[in-house]
């Protein structure tokens, strides 16, 4: 019989051998020596242990891993794959990814990794890597990779066992690790571990808040307030005090939308629990819906926030504009009380429907002898227009710094009716709104803002946001290479401080747009950040640097953001996701 055996594996070599065909090395054991090293990327990267993350798009964690596994760096990427890795030094690499030859299973690369050469490590022969599903049973594959090998693949692996020296990968500051470490140890909230690790995606120096009810709606508790939708984060400075303000509820537009409200007295440290200013407390005691705050510091400290408050069954931008003041750094507040808004040509014809409006960034001191100035996005049509269309006005808050009561602030309308910034795209609309403006060092005003054409739009100011010229798409410079964007927020941002006029200026971009595509809201993908230098002789008057990356995430980039400078760094205020909310410091590095 063992004759017979020897003779048949003879026989199946050779009829390999003459018809090419091979079997996958496999090996029972892993295989030893050091972790290759690869040319440097922009990348997160995690640790291969029971209950840690392993995708930037997926809530998977790992279940209990073999334990030749354990222990090993992973390259934290999108579960869709295609990120390119080349090698800089030789050495081992470790892949996973689900085994063929279970039910379901549509996304295995096992068939790529074998004609690579790679070996299958069959310790053990599949393990479940996380789920409960057949098809999250993986198999393990290691090999002796060489300088200048290049691999991509698509959905799905994971590269593990890798030296991560050289990457250019997410070490958190104290503050941070501060957060992290009491996530970790909080059992009081669900997923507090899972946060621990997500937060850290897109690569915080300062945490201002973390949900406190799950994610899963089936979990959340109705009676408490919901605070896993946070947008519009709007930051402000006043004597080294931080005051946050967001718009928050369960969901967008949800019945318990609300304007919430937190300090730091601390420079960013650490914040006071969330405080609702306006709107609904919590989806078993519904309010009529508060949205899309606006902040403001008066030159003797009184803090004002204006915001669209809900009055009929519309909204959440169909309201009016409410606000209220404190005298004691948000301890105490008025009571909200009414701000009249002028109506404009493209408003409901019945008087009683408020205007469709939203002012997604707060107001900068840029308009005339330093009055706040704002963009407001304003919804609505002309009785010729056969659809309706978003544009764009300014607002001017004229007597802030004489502490009026919020019922006598004095409001100046820029650029209303006829005179709208409107961009019109015959595929996908008219569309141009959320601006964000900076001013030039020769006393300009530029405002970027998103639109519904695949790019962003640029417009420019010469007497004090008054009048503004037609919007014209950004380019890289004059005559030179146009941004691509969805319609999804792309703010702007003097880098030296928001109303410093330095010179410097960066942008927040997504870069990609289909125009095969349906519709003009699209997959938004990561986010970079392009620097920009004024050039007094363009006509386009600030040029832009390569985009770099900054937010890896490959969804959830939807970044209504502020910008302040705290002790003498530039810090970029943004949602994560719309649910964290956390800050980063924009620094030199970006200008080189």
């Amino acid at each position: 019989m063992t004759k017979l055996i020897k003779i048949t594996i003879a026989a199946a070599a050779a009829l390999t051998a003459c018809f090419g065909l091979s079997e996958p090395q496999s090996a029972t054991e892993f295989l030893q020596g050091n972790g290759a090293v690869l040319e440097p990327i922009t990348c997160s990267i995690g640790t291969v242990e029971k209950d840690s993350s392993i995708f930037l798009d997926r809530n998977y964690v790992f279940h209990e891993p073999p334990a030749g596994l354990k222990g090993m760096t992973l390259l934290k990427l999108s579960m869709n794959g295609d990120q390119p890795i080349a090698i800089k030094k030789e050495g081992l690499l470790t892949v996973i990814t689900p085994a063929p030859d279970m039910p379901g299973a549509f996304c295995s690369q096992t068939d790529e990794l074998e004609k690579l050469g790679f070996t299958w490590i069959q310790a053990p022969v599949v393990f479940q890597c996380f789920g409960e599903n057949a098809f999250d049973q993986c198999r393990i594959y290691q090999k002796q990779v060489k300088k200048g090998e290049k691999f991509q693949f698509k959905k799905w692996v994971i590269y593990a066992g890798f030296n991560p020296e050289g990457l250019n990968f997410y070490s958190p500051p104290e503050r941070v690790k501060r957060v992290i470490e009491i996530l970790k140890a909080d059992t009081t909230r669900v997923d507090a571990g899972r946060y621990a690790e997500d937060i850290q995606v897109n690569r915080p120096d300062y945490v201002v808040f973390i949900p406190r009810q799950p994610r899963d709606n089936e979990k959340r508790d109705p009676a408490q307030p919901g605070d896993t939708y946070n947008d519009h984060f709007q930051v402000i400075e006043y004597n080294n005090s931080l005051f946050a303000f967001w718009t928050q509820a369960t969901r967008e537009a949800d019945i318990d939308q609300h304007i919430a409200f937190s300090k730091s007295l601390d420079q960013g440290d650490t914040w006071s629990e969330p405080m609702i200013l306006a709107g609904s407390p919590n989806k078993k005691n519904p309010a009529l819906l508060a949205s899309w705050q606006q902040p403001m510091i008066s030159e003797s400290g009184r803090i004002y926030v204006l915001w669209n408050q809900q009055t009929t069954s519309r909204g959440p931008h169909c309201g009016n504009m409410f606000g209220i003041y404190s005298d004691n750094q948000g301890d105490i507040w008025s009571a909200p009380k009414m701000v009249p808004m002028q109506r404009m040509s493209r408003d409901p014809e019945d008087p009683l429907i408020p205007p469709s409006w939203c002012n997604w960034q707060r107001p900068l001191r840029l308009g005339k002898d330093g009055r706040y100035l704002v963009g407001v996005s304003r919804h609505g049509r002309l009785p010729t227009e056969a659809k309706g269309s978003c544009t764009i006005e300014f607002l001017q808050f004229d007597n802030i710094d004489d502490d009026p009561k919020v019922e006598d602030i004095k409001l100046s309308w820029f650029a209303t009716n006829e005179n709208v910034l409107k961009v019109d795209h015959e595929k996908f609309g008219s569309a141009n709104e959320e601006a964000g403006i900076v001013k030039l060092p020769d006393g300009r005003l530029f405002a970027l803002t998103r639109t519904g054409a695949g790019h962003p739009f640029w417009s420019q100011s010469r007497d004090d946001g008054v009048t503004w010229s037609q919007p014209a798409r950004l380019l890289d410079r004059d005559n030179g290479t146009p941004y691509l964007h969805p319609r999804s927020p792309c703010p702007i941002y003097d880098w030296k401080g928001t109303e410093a006029a330095s010179g410097f200026y960066f942008a927040l971009v997504h870069n990609t747009f289909d125009f095969e595509a349906e519709r003009e809201y699209q997959n938004r993908g990561p986010l970079y950040l392009i620097a920009g230098r004024f050039n007094p002789d363009a006509e386009q008057p600030i040029e832009f640097a390569p985009p770099k990356l900054l937010a890896p995430r490959p969804r959830g980039n939807s970044f209504y953001t502020s910008y302040t400078i705290v002790n003498g760094q530039g810090i970029l205020w943004f949602p994560d996701m719309k649910f964290y909310l956390l800050g980063r410091v924009i620094g030199d590095e970006w200008f080189e």
